[in-house]
């Protein structure tokens, strides 16, 4: 074999996905090779739960359901599984598009007509809590993540300058995609990174010092370590996805406990390893897939926004933070 690394795959692809492929480290000489297990998703479980909408996306678990966006619906809706058919929770929704919980379990909002990341609750309403970078209106806040002491990060592509159909046309005044990190005890912006050229779905690794941001332009996934203030440090490229030949590209993304993350990417949902900078697993979906949250009682099963849909898979992982902050 040599002395070099050399990785000997075995992962069985299917259409709908492929094996879940588990790395055994070689302990003598530190070399791993990729063993089929059983695969992450149960494929056969995918399901549609809504349907009939312009453009989904931001779904998020509150612990007994499902918030998601329809972006030019301009309007936000709730699933409550067995309980029929999504209901409006709020419109107008500012052409919200990502969301999450804080601490409190009130609902965060990412908004691309507004370029604003706002507070959303039944009795109190909307609340924005930035809008502003030095004094530059914000583009269109895409995805947003809360660390567990507060800590709110969030993407900034331009995504809804361009036209009225999914924000409101208006320059940009920052001139670039950001992601900011936001302490809103103290009012402060922390810019995380402004290279990326679509910033778009972000997630944290279970110990919370990895962030994950993916790059919708590039099919990239990057990693930067991230400091108690929100500083990073670190970035790093994780693994690029690219494939023409499959509709689809990075954009939502979640981990898992075990420190998976899930991303979309072309032909539906890939399962990646950090470690080894690798797709160990895929998942098919019947339409593009747009973002993605963990949900149901044990947060093992995955919801999927695609295009006009709302998919549900059952899994054999666990998810973590992201959506519901259990």
């Amino acid at each position: 074999m040599g002395k070099g690394r050399r990785w000997i795959a075995a992962v069985l692809m299917a259409s709908a996905g492929a094996a879940g492929a588990a790395l055994a480290q070689d302990s003598a000489s530190g070399q791993g090779t990729y063993v089929v297990a059983e695969p992450r998703f149960i494929e056969s479980s995918l399901e549609l739960v809504a349907t009939g909408y312009t453009f989904t996306e931001g779904p998020a678990w509150d612990g007994k359901r499902l918030v998601f966006s329809d972006i030019p619906g301009d309007t936000v809706y709730a699933y409550t599984p067995g309980a029929g058919a999504p209901r409006v929770l709020y419109t107008p929704s500012f052409m919200a598009n990502g969301h999450t919980f804080d601490r409190r379990g009130r609902l965060l909002n990412a908004e691309h007509g507004s370029g604003a990341l706002t507070r959303w609750t039944g009795k109190a309403g909307r609340q924005v809590l930035v809008d502003a970078f030095e004094g530059r209106h914000l583009s269109s806040p895409n995805d947003v993540v809360v660390r567990r002491d507060g800590l709110i990060l969030f993407t900034d592509p331009p995504y809804g300058l361009a036209s009225a159909y999914k924000g409101v046309k208006r320059d940009n005044e920052t001139g670039f995609s950001g992601v900011f990190a936001f302490d809103e005890k103290a009012k402060r912006m922390t810019l995380v990174d402004k290279a990326l050229e679509r910033p778009n779905g972000l997630a944290f690794s279970p110990d919370e010092r990895v962030l994950y941001v993916g790059d919708t332009a590039t099919q990239t996934l990057w990693a930067y370590d991230i400091a108690a203030d929100g500083r990073a440090s670190g970035k790093r490229l994780v693994v690029d996805v690219t494939d023409e030949s499959k509709p689809g590209r990075v954009d939502g993304l979640r981990v898992d406990s075990m420190g998976l993350v899930y991303v979309t990417c072309p032909g539906g949902i890939c399962v990646v390893d950090p470690a080894k900078r690798a797709v160990i697993e895929r998942l098919a979906t019947p339409k593009r897939a747009t973002n993605l949250a963990w949900g149901g009682p044990d947060l093992s099963e995955l919801y999927i926004t695609a295009l006009t849909d709302v998919y549900r898979v059952k899994t054999r992982a666990r998810g973590i933070g992201s959506s519901s902050r259990r």
